[in-house]
């Protein structure tokens, strides 16, 4: 009766052959995954550079005293548009806006976003 006890302790070369197969199946759908990744991290990239862009030209309009050129109403373009060759700035000032005195300053930005254009806007109010 002794003779009859196996061991069974190990894996056979099928189930050796299965759970690879399976491991490879799930490493196929995680490499799917990369190329998407690195489309929004690239998507993501542009619209932080484009809200940068905004918010430092604000700034400098900020600076400017209420009469100058680039705070007259309008729609003004950057000089040194394309911005690190691919964003281009805008802004459009509007007077008396939200009340007499005031002006309401739109920043543009917009940078290739796949196909289309993307773009940021960044608003403020400039008191006299």
């Amino acid at each position: 009766m002794l003779g009859l006890i196996r061991d069974d302790a190990g894996m056979t070369l099928v189930e050796i052959m299965v759970a690879c197969m399976v491991i490879g199946i799930a490493f196929l759908g995680l490499a799917g995954m990369f190329p998407l990744g690195m489309k929004n991290l690239n998507q993501s990239r542009m619209r932080t550079v484009a809200t940068d862009l905004g918010q430092g030209k604000m700034e400098e309009l900020m600076k400017l005293k209420q009469d100058d050129a680039d705070l007259t109403a309008g729609t003004h373009s950057d000089p040194a548009n394309p911005v690190r060759t691919n964003f281009n700035r805008y802004w459009t000032v509007l007077d008396g806006t939200p009340m007499v005195g005031m002006k309401q300053i739109t920043v543009r930005v917009t940078y290739p976003h796949g196909r289309q254009l993307g773009d940021v806007e960044v608003v403020t109010y400039k008191s006299s």
